[in-house]
């Protein structure tokens, strides 16, 4: 079986190091970027499997960076799943705004701290495994 490619996309090194650590032990590649920016050029270079993708940055928030994933001709098919510390009573809302989006809805939305249990079957769905 191919190794899957994971590019996770967080502000926070702690995340992306816990993230990256979690799928590298599953048999992911991964690759990592610590913005939006430096997420969506990453993926222009070579399209991952899937996108986990922090919501709440500076500069291009994951919102922006979700979009433009949905609006590039070679990305728009890639699943993203959003992965946020928005507390829980905010979380309905937040479902709420998101579809909003109607056509771009995300792939997949997980809260942080993420079940690891919870994120690798989530991702072994999105990628057909």
């Amino acid at each position: 079986m191919a190794s899957k490619s994971a590019l996770i996309i967080d502000d926070e090194p702690d995340v992306t190091t816990y993230h990256g650590a979690l799928l590298s032990d599953n048999g992911w590649n991964v690759r990592t970027a610590n913005s939006g920016n430096d997420g969506i050029a990453l993926a222009k270079e070579e399209a991952p499997d899937v996108v986990l993708l922090d919501v709440m940055m500076p500069e291009r928030g994951g919102l922006s960076t979700f979009l433009a994933f949905r609006k590039d001709p070679n990305l728009k098919s890639v699943p993203v799943v959003l992965v946020t510390g928005i507390q829980e009573t905010l979380t309905t809302d937040f479902k709420s705004f998101l579809d909003k989006f109607k056509t771009h809805n995300p792939d997949g939305y997980l809260e942080k701290p993420v079940d690891p249990a919870k994120l690798l079957a989530l991702l072994d769905e999105l990628t057909g495994n």
